[in-house]
């Protein structure tokens, strides 16, 4: 009997064990949550080595943690199968904002501020040509903003909103001759000129200024007025559409300006130095150069120069020379020294082009008006015939319903005849010389030597012995030579 109770009692301790080890839990699951709430991480520890982790167990345990959003099933389902309960599981991923893009300052032009060479198509490079000069017209786009764009919000594993950060703004940094448009997004130079990045601010320059033209800046191309403190060195070149004011000299350099050009202490062009300009030039001498102008060349000295002058070139001063090269001009020479004691060649041309083009449209005029003079006679004499006829008429013994017929008749010829002659008048024109080629002329307060050889319009002459105090001019008929008068000393 004891016995029998004995093995009652084993059994019921077995059911016992058996039931608390069922009850027992076989693994422990926690998680972390990424600072940003983005993503869930996994963990399982186990307590049964020969356990099995049930994934709707892990569904449970993110639902009671209100991790709602981004539950990788699939994963999780795979990270229970292969029994990979060593490894941290990512178990949820939320969706990430996307933030703003920034606004963005755009420049047209470049504000790197490194050196661009030119190179040709067979690869050579001109070291001259820097490019640092970046003109811009009025006007023109300097730099613009493109606007912050908005981004897009998130979702947490918890299913709230995560904001997207906005697009930060930003603003124009800029200086004088710039305004900004009316949307407010582009800048615009207020005039012609070089625009310029300093400091991180633009502006622009409507006087490009440099100390000197050399290897540190290169060739100049500029859209306003130059003005150089020092010296153009030789081989390079200073281009403007405006004024070009040069301090310093210039040495077998390349001038080309829209304006007037100024050099203080003069030019050697060594041969090769050339200027061209719309308006005046004016060097303190100018020697070994090519000049030419649209306007007036003023200096104390031209030496061995090819210099054209589209009005005149005048020499004062000290020394008020003009010695060797060919100058040209049309309207005035006036100088105090021509040539020289060792009689180099020294030609002076004077261009009487506009005076003999005018003198060809005057006989055409005249030629035009003789006819119309002709015309205007017949048709007065045919006037007149008229008026005889309506006294005659008048007088008549015709009855008066004639009369009143042929008069009628007459006058409307009259009134034909008259319009025909006013038309002639209006196209009569007045002939009347306005360029009188005495004002072209040299003048030459000083002396000009032997072996300078003129040429003014289509005659020629060479000075065979020194002339001094000499107004010289083509009269129409020949090259004449008459003493100065006080009128022609004071231009």
């Amino acid at each position: 009997m004891n016995n029998l109770n004995s093995t009652k009692n084993s059994d019921v301790l077995r059911e016992d064990t058996q039931t608390i080890q069922e009850e027992l839990p076989k693994y422990k699951i926690s998680h972390l949550v990424s600072a940003n709430k983005l993503k869930v991480y996994i963990r399982i520890e186990m307590l049964d080595k020969q356990a099995e982790v049930s994934c709707e167990d892990i569904f449970a345990y993110l639902s009671e943690q209100n991790i709602v959003y981004g539950i990788m099933k699939d994963e999780i389902i795979s990270y229970c199968s292969r029994k990979e309960y060593s490894k941290e599981l990512i178990a949820a991923i939320g969706t990430a904002p996307v933030d703003g893009k920034d606004a963005q300052l755009v420049y047209d032009f470049d504000i790197s501020g490194e050196n661009r060479f030119d190179e040709d198509a067979d690869g050579t490079i001109n070291f001259r040509n820097l490019n640092n000069v970046k003109n811009v017209t009025k006007n023109e786009v300097l730099c613009r903003i493109i606007p912050p764009e908005d981004g897009k919000d998130g979702i947490d594993v918890y299913g709230e909103t995560v904001n997207y950060r906005r697009g930060s703004n930003v603003s124009f940094n800029y200086g004088s001759n710039t305004y900004i448009s009316e949307d407010g997004f582009k800048l615009l130079a207020a005039t012609d000129g070089c625009v310029e990045f300093k400091n991180s601010k633009v502006f622009v320059e409507s006087v490009y200024k440099v100390n000197n033209v050399d290897n540190s800046t290169g060739n100049i191309d500029f859209i306003g007025s130059v003005v150089i403190n020092g010296d153009v060195k030789e081989g390079f070149s200073v281009k403007a559409k405006g004024d070009i004011k040069i301090k310093g000299m210039v040495e077998g350099a390349y001038i080309e300006s829209g304006g007037e050009v100024v050099i203080s202490k003069g030019m050697n062009g060594m041969g090769k130095g050339k200027i061209c300009a719309k308006g005046n030039i004016t060097s303190k001498y100018i020697e070994n150069s090519f000049i030419e102008t649209g306007g007036s060349v003023f200096a104390e000295a031209l030496i061995n120069s090819d210099v054209k002058a589209g009005d005149s070139i005048i020499l004062k001063g000290a020394t008020a020379a003009i010695i060797g090269g060919i100058s040209r001009a049309d309207n005035l020479i006036y100088a105090k020294t021509i040539g020289g004691k060792t009689n180099p060649e020294t030609n002076i041309v004077l261009n009487l082009d506009k005076y003999q083009d005018e003198q060809r449209l005057l006989d055409a005029k005249r030629k035009m008006n003789a006819r119309f003079e002709k015309d205007l006679a017949a048709k007065t004499s045919e006037m007149k015939e008229l008026d005889d006829k309506m006294d005659l008429i008048t007088n008549s013994f015709l009855d008066e319903e004639n009369k009143s017929s042929v008069k009628r008749q007459i006058m409307l010829m009259k009134i034909k005849v008259g319009n025909e002659i006013s038309d002639i008048k209006q196209q009569m024109t007045d002939v009347v010389a306005t360029d009188n080629i005495a004002d072209h002329k040299i003048i030459c307060k000083g002396v000009m030597y032997p072996n300078t050889r003129l040429t003014i319009g289509w005659m020629k002459y060479r000075i065979r012995e020194d002339l001094s105090f000499t107004k010289i001019y083509n009269d129409g008929n020949d090259i004449t030579f008459v003493p100065l008068n006080p009128a022609d000393i004071d231009i």
